[in-house]
């Protein structure tokens, strides 16, 4: 006897083709297992395998008229179990899917809101910059933004090296006291 054979005569079979509860106990009690097995080795989880058995066995059920021997009753319900298993596996290949797109589109969105964020702050920063003398804006934009170094900006501006210092620290000091005082506006603006 094999692991999917069933030993119903022909009465058992009758009754089970009119809906004998005794005769599909039986049915189900031997086959349920197997098509558990089969189902959970799919699709690794305990829930979704147990509900594709159960509407297997319902299926089972609903055509019971349509199987014509004891023998067709383990094939017919291992096809349907098949099909679930398989329009399972795809729902979760199709959920994964989705999920992955979404994700991609929440990375999206945020790299674009970063992005817009960082393009406002620079532009603070340049008004700023602009509302700096010509020579300290000049010379914070060399060291701050381009990162130039004392001894290059006064080759490329012809200022001392002790000038270019003590511009980049006026101008450094009048940017930070102008952020300070948009602070409270950036920090609404960006974070809220």
């Amino acid at each position: 006897m094999k692991a999917h054979d069933l030993d119903l005569d022909d009465d058992q079979f009758q009754l089970f083709q009119e809906g004998n509860e005794k005769v599909f106990k039986l049915v189900f009690d031997r086959f349920h297992k197997i098509l558990f097995r089969y189902a959970y080795a799919a699709l690794n989880d305990v829930y979704k395998s147990e509900d594709i058995v159960q509407t297997a066995f319902i299926q089972l059920f609903k055509n019971k008229t349509r199987i014509s021997s004891p023998e067709a009753l383990y094939p017919y319900i291992f096809v349907i179990t098949k099909r679930l298993v398989v329009k399972a596996f795809k729902e979760h290949i199709l959920n994964l899917s989705e999920q992955l797109q979404n994700k991609q589109m929440e990375v999206t969105c945020e790299e674009t809101e970063q992005e817009l964020k960082s393009r406002d702050l620079k532009s603070i920063l340049n008004q700023l910059i602009d509302q700096l003398p010509q020579k300290q804006g000049e010379i914070y934009r060399l060291s701050k933004l381009q990162g130039y170094s004392y001894d290059e900006i006064s080759s490329i501006t012809g200022s001392s090296r002790n000038t270019v210092k003590n511009q980049l620290i006026t101008a450094s000091k009048k940017i930070k006291s102008n952020l300070e005082k948009l602070y409270l506006i950036i920090f609404y603006f960006f974070f809220m």
